[in-house]
């Protein structure tokens, strides 16, 4: 007898199954009824549908079987049934959503608890036994930590360097420890200090700055006018420097007692939006305290303050007649008015 080589073939039977088995369609539960009410209605053949469909016969009758079986417990009023993979996966995003939405709110019910403390706060200072209870709270809360800390508004790394002092050294390592150095490198010892004071009492017609000087030079030990200044200050040993304060007066020495004695011209600024500065001068008159002329002009200069006052003359009636003093001028010092064009005018 001949021997072949080689892997012995599959059976074409069994090569048919397994085409046939990867190729099977699967059909949803709302195809499955339709094609079971197909058949129930009759209008074609039980053979006829499920060559239609591509389905054998004794399928069609589990399925009629199957679903008058449901029916038939639906009617008695029994409601359980096993849940799809579509519907196990709808009810686990909701439960997901639901415990989310559950700590969003319990998250939002201790912020309104801390919110006299000032959670979140810019620059804000937290005791230890805050910072342990922040780590707790973002170690059970169901929602992200990042979520979980900008609705604290704590900032990552903050928290995270809090976590790990609290796992290496426990609740006491998440104590504040004071930014202030322990000793001043440049700090003045407590004896020189005492030999400034000393040679302060002993002189005490010398500034800082001549007693710095001074101190450099007789005991080689180096110390600036601010350092000496601050020492003398803070034992009470600077006088107060001899000067007389004089306070402005409330009101004019000569005041006036008719119109048209004394003038006061200013310029307002006037901003216009979208297009540009204007300014206008104004000539007051001091004893009615009326305006005599005013020019709306596009800039400061000595020929619209003559204008303004040849304006104030005319409206004044002091250009037509003689008098012996015209209206002195108070203003302001600008540019403007001290310029050699108002002068000469």
């Amino acid at each position: 007898m001949r021997q072949t080589s080689g892997p012995a073939k599959e059976p074409a039977d069994a090569v048919v199954t397994d085409i046939r088995r990867a190729t099977r369609k699967h059909y949803s539960a709302e195809e499955k009824i339709r094609i079971v009410l197909e058949g129930l209605r009759g209008e074609d053949s039980i053979a006829e549908l499920c060559r239609r469909e591509g389905i054998s016969q004794n399928l069609h009758d589990r399925w009629s079987k199957e679903c008058l079986e449901a029916g038939k417990k639906r009617l008695a009023g029994d409601t359980a049934r096993a849940a799809t993979s579509d519907e196990v996966k709808a009810l686990r995003r909701e439960a997901n959503a639901l415990k989310e939405v559950v700590a969003d709110l319990t998250l939002e019910n201790r912020l309104l608890k801390k919110h006299d403390r000032g959670w979140g706060g810019r620059r804000m200072r937290y005791p230890a036994s805050e910072k342990l209870e922040i780590i707790w709270l973002v170690e059970q809360s169901h929602l992200p930590t990042r979520r979980t800390l900008e609705r604290l508004g704590i900032p990552r790394a903050t928290f995270y360097r809090w976590s790990d002092l609290y796992q290496t050294g426990g609740p006491e390592a998440l104590e504040d420890r004071p930014s202030k150095p322990n000793r001043v490198w440049n700090r003045i010892p407590d004896e020189v200090r005492s030999q400034i004071v000393e040679l302060a009492l002993e002189e005490p017609e010398l500034s800082p700055r001549e007693l710095a000087v001074r101190f450099t030079d007789e005991q080689k030990y180096f110390v600036s006018e601010a350092s000496v200044y601050r020492l003398l200050k803070a034992h009470d040993l600077i006088t107060s420097p001899a000067f007389i304060v004089v306070k402005a007066a409330d009101e004019f020495r000569d005041k006036t007692t008719a119109p048209n004695q004394l003038w006061q011209t200013d310029f307002t600024y006037l901003k216009v939006t979208g297009w540009s500065w204007y300014y206008l001068s104004t000539v007051l008159d001091d004893f009615s305290r009326s305006i005599v002329a005013w020019k709306l002009c596009a800039a400061m200069q000595a020929s619209d303050v003559t204008e303004t006052l040849e304006r104030a003359l005319a409206a004044s009636g002091l250009d037509q007649v003689s008098v012996v003093h015209r209206p002195r001028l108070l203003s302001d010092n600008g540019s403007s008015y001290v310029s050699g064009d108002l002068a000469r005018w």
